[in-house]
């Protein structure tokens, strides 16, 4: 992926234009939305970043009245990609996250086919010196719970203390799908993605085909 970001000439300051895409992939945004919440001044390096981004189909462009709208395209391949991208760089920048913690639960961890959330408090930036780590883990419907439960048992050794769920993809996809608000719903609005970026994406796309909408 770094290779296909070079070769599209595409640079850091253009990659944060997807920040909000990759908050909020279900969403619409206009121009002046994501100029706003990446605080973007320049009208005109964002308006050709997103045209490029649309070049590449990693974003669709519509007209509704006199405004442009964009969305992520969530049928592509390079989308996921360039998303998973924007969430490395998010997560580098969380200093303030216990990342070696998460990491010791991780190495008991054999599968590396599974997609780790950072959750609660840590997740909005609004975490104490005495708040826990949440942590939830969705993994393939092929694979087993229990190990995956294991190693989430260490994280309760740790200081800050780990807790999580472990979720089936399946079980995921439901409660993004059920009316009712859930926590997997929640996950889905505040998360920071340790690892596991893409699956995560595939699953959530999925979700917004079968008509999740946040």
């Amino acid at each position: 992926m770094d290779r296909t970001i070079q070769k599209s000439g595409f640079i850091r300051k253009e990659l944060l234009l997807l920040q909000p895409f990759a908050k909020e992939p279900w969403r619409e945004f206009t121009l002046t939305e994501v100029k706003q919440l990446t605080k973007t001044k320049s009208h005109h390096f964002a308006f050709d970043a997103l045209k490029k981004f649309t070049a590449m189909q990693i974003l669709e462009e519509k007209k509704k009245g006199n405004l442009n709208l964009y969305r992520v395209t969530i049928e592509s391949e390079t989308s996921i990609g360039f998303l998973a991208l924007v969430e490395a760089h998010a997560k580098q920048e969380r200093q303030d996250i216990p990342l070696k913690n998460i990491t010791k639960i991780t190495e008991k961890l054999k599968n590396s086919f599974y997609a780790l959330l950072i959750a609660g408090s840590y997740a909005e930036k609004k975490q104490k010196p005495a708040s826990d780590l949440d942590i939830a883990i969705i993994i393939p419907d092929s694979e087993i719970k229990k190990p995956y439960e294991i190693a989430l048992k260490e994280g309760e050794l740790m200081i800050p203390e780990a807790h999580g769920f472990v979720f089936m993809q399946e079980e995921f996809l439901k409660m993004l799908l059920n009316k009712e608000f859930n926590y997997g719903k929640e996950l889905a609005r505040k998360h920071i993605i340790y690892t596991g970026a893409e699956p995560y994406y595939r699953m959530l796309f999925e979700a917004i085909r079968h008509g999740f909408k946040g």
